[in-house]
């Protein structure tokens, strides 16, 4: 294994050990408290504690998928990757660091109450998944990709992998309509993105 694969395999360990990390502090700072046991004397106890904290759930849901999402766009990536370089490192630190910042907003607001922080969460995932679809055009134009990819495959990935930084950058302009149409949003526009995005067939 040449030094540059090895690189390559301790950059993707390190991302993927952030990641968990990322989605593990969301849940924790998402989930609903019970520490005062209050829950003990509802109708349905533990469920209905659950029930009446439905918004911090549906956090727990959006942040969580995003994350997850964002891990699966840098996965995909990476497994067609041989090797890094400093440059292809420190695009995908950057896109790291971004996705932190997304948390950062998710956490500090969680219950949206400013139109920043849900401005601010997408305006950092749009960043970040742009910096990665960047990293891997960066990646594919200096012989970091498998031998075998051919160019019609790269371009593939690049478009497909574009749905979730457009996605974002449309939930940027959708945080200042209200905290209702930004959630909604998160739901219904990558399905369209996937069918906007899909290659369409030759006649």
């Amino acid at each position: 294994m040449t030094p540059d694969a090895i690189y390559l395999q301790r950059l993707s360990r390190f991302i993927d050990v952030v990641y968990a990390l990322l989605f593990f502090h969301l849940i924790i700072n998402y989930l609903p408290t019970f520490e005062d046991m209050e829950w003990t004397h509802k109708p349905l106890g533990l469920l209905s504690h659950m029930v009446d904290n439905r918004s911090e759930l549906l956090r727990i849901f959006i942040g969580g998928g995003l994350a997850l999402m964002y891990w699966n766009q840098n996965n995909s990536f990476f497994k067609n990757l041989v090797k890094t370089n400093g440059t292809h490192a420190a695009l995908s630190l950057i896109q790291l660091f971004l996705v932190c910042m997304f948390v950062y907003f998710a956490i500090a607001d969680p219950g949206l109450e400013s139109i920043s922080s849900p401005a601010l969460q997408a305006g950092s995932l749009a960043l970040a998944g742009f910096t990665s679809v960047g990293a891997w055009v960066y990646a594919s134009k200096h012989n970091l990709v498998r031998a075998d990819m051919k160019e019609e495959e790269i371009n593939a990935l690049t478009k497909s992998n574009l749905m979730e930084p457009l996605t974002a950058v449309v939930n940027v302009g959708l945080a200042f309509v209200g905290p209702l149409a930004w959630t909604l949003a998160w739901f219904v526009l990558p399905p369209v993105f996937i069918w906007l995005l899909k290659p369409k067939n030759k006649s």
